[in-house]
């Protein structure tokens, strides 16, 4: 493609989802537990078994742990490799969407709406991330153009390439792959009182058999594997639990995602819902082709999440190309009664309070550096009356966040280097054997890298601080007051960027003893 607009897109991508994704460590309890399940594939020559702290890890299929090893085995074992091929399916996510709208809505609209969907906020974040949610939207972005696009042109191809997005999708994340796309397109068929027709045009046995082709090679090899215990841990409780039931340590709240709507939608989140009302009151729900289909796209993602009972704020990430869309129409049809003024007061509330938050935790200053476009773009969004302010300037926040702020906040981050700390000691001292205590980090396992940390309890704790055999255990420092009474040395303790905890590391030696100093 020799567009200008293009090629813009394509160098704001790599900027903001790929080149910067080395700068920083894992991040929370899902990514590692990726990246390290990868590395395990790796050291295991396992690559039909994903296990993540050496058990079993049945809760996704295999495709995005293949691509994190791809991207280990071209740019080494480190969290660029592990998170280039999740940050190019952002970026080709983008470009889709470019592609398709150009087609339909001009190359102007395509532009501003596919740099609205990459100025999202959860859609970089969870673009920036080893984790599959961003290849999950690829894939059902692509199977629901696809879908459209073999639809309205009446072509087999593009409902055969529907049908391969959905089996990636459903090697991605499983069955919902290819029962979201499906259900999509039969509501927005049925609005259309034209499905009976389409499913005697749809090629239901090439889609299948391609579909069958890309999803069943792997099924049938872990089936094969593991029987039951795979289908009872993937498929009962990962897919059908997950749904119908409460899973611990996850929001089953009905107002989940009513809460978490106005970061995850940033910097539209105050946009979106005029964007609704008037694409309602216009009818362009139901008489113009791309709006009533992202309309069906978008809300039909939204109930179907707030429907099953577990909730995450990234399963919508599949409908925000739709978001992107919809609201693009609106402030370029509306763009001098746009809530600008709503939008500034939260974007300067944001500055405050980022800013005090530093000041609090005594971070680095230049990492505030982030806030100055977003601060300036909303300002001359508010005297211009123009969103490309508000947009271009979001998007240039959240480069400088990741090549900057996130860098900055580097030597602070706890678990990270606690388990780099305890790796080389345990290159040094392969005699020890290291243990959690009553508490677990999937960062410190990832970083750690010389075998499975094993959690134990207090009593447990106490027995092997107590014994011959040197051991070292990792975990919070208010867990200590459970070993009262248990002699142990304290090697280091380190405090946590976010929280007021600190991890503490404690052996029943001392580290001169060890070193032969004692």
């Amino acid at each position: 493609m020799k567009d200008k607009k293009f090629w813009i897109l394509v160098v704001i991508s790599f900027l903001l989802l790929v080149l910067p994704n080395g700068l920083y460590s894992a991040f929370d309890k899902d990514e590692p537990k990726y990246l390290e399940a990868a590395r395990e594939m790796i050291e295991s020559g396992d690559y039909i078994t994903p296990y993540y702290n050496y058990e079993y890890r049945f809760d996704k299929p295999v495709l995005v742990y293949w691509l994190i090893v791809l991207g280990y085995k071209l740019f080494g074992l480190n969290e660029f490799g592990g998170r280039f091929f999740v940050s190019l399916a952002g970026l080709l996510t983008v470009l889709l969407l470019f592609w398709w709208l150009s087609r339909h809505k001009g190359k102007d609209f395509a532009f501003w709406a596919s740099l609205a969907l990459l100025s999202l906020l959860d859609f970089i974040v969870m673009a920036s991330v080893a984790m599959p949610d961003a290849l999950l939207t690829l894939f059902m972005t692509a199977s629901l153009v696809f879908f459209f696009e073999g639809y309205h042109r009446k072509s087999e191809k593009f409902y055969i390439l529907a049908f391969a997005s959905s089996g990636l999708a459903t090697l991605t994340k499983g069955p919902v792959g290819l029962a979201l796309p499906g259900l999509i397109a039969i509501i927005y068929l049925i609005l259309r009182r034209d499905l009976i027709r389409t499913l005697k045009e749809i090629p239901w046995f090439k889609g299948f058999a391609v579909y069958l082709l890309i999803v069943a090679p792997w099924y049938v090899a872990i089936l094969k594997k593991h029987g039951y215990q795979f289908f009872k841990d993937f498929i009962i409780f990962h897919n059908i639990h997950r749904f119908t039931s409460k899973v611990p340590g996850h929001p089953t709240e009905w107002w989940y995602y009513l809460a978490n709507y106005f970061w995850l939608f940033l910097p539209f989140s105050f946009f979106f819902p005029f964007a609704v009302y008037k694409l309602w009151k216009e009818k362009l729900n139901v008489t113009d082709e791309v709006f009533s289909f992202v309309a069906v796209w978008f809300f039909t993602v939204v109930i179907f999440f707030q429907i099953a009972h577990t909730k995450l704020a990234h399963y919508l990430l599949p409908s925000f190309p739709a978001f992107a869309v919809i609201v693009t129409w609106y402030v370029r049809k509306y763009k001098d009664k746009l809530p600008y003024l709503i939008t500034t007061g939260i974007f300067l509330l944001l500055t405050v309070g980022a800013v005090g938050f530093f000041v609090y935790k005594g971070w680095k200053p230049v990492g505030l550096i982030a806030l100055l476009p977003a601060l300036l773009g909303a300002l001359l969004s508010l005297k211009r009356k123009d969103y490309r302010f508000l947009l271009t300037s979001f998007v240039g926040t959240m480069i400088l966040f990741k090549w900057v702020t996130l860098p900055s906040l580097e030597d602070l981050r706890a678990k990270p280097a606690v388990g780099k700390e305890i790796r080389e000691i345990a290159e040094k001292h392969p005699e020890l054997r290291f243990f959690f205590f009553d508490y677990t980090s999937p960062e410190i396992v990832y970083y750690f890298r010389k075998g499975k940390l094993e959690s134990i309890n207090p009593k447990k704790a106490k027995e092997l601080l107590s014994g011959d055999k040197p051991v070292v255990i990792v975990t919070r420092e208010n867990r200590l007051k459970h070993l009262k009474g248990t002699k142990y040395y304290v090697w280091d303790k380190k405090k946590e960027l976010i929280t007021k905890h600190s991890i503490v590391v404690i052996s029943n030696v001392s580290e001169e003893k060890l070193n032969g100093n004692g």
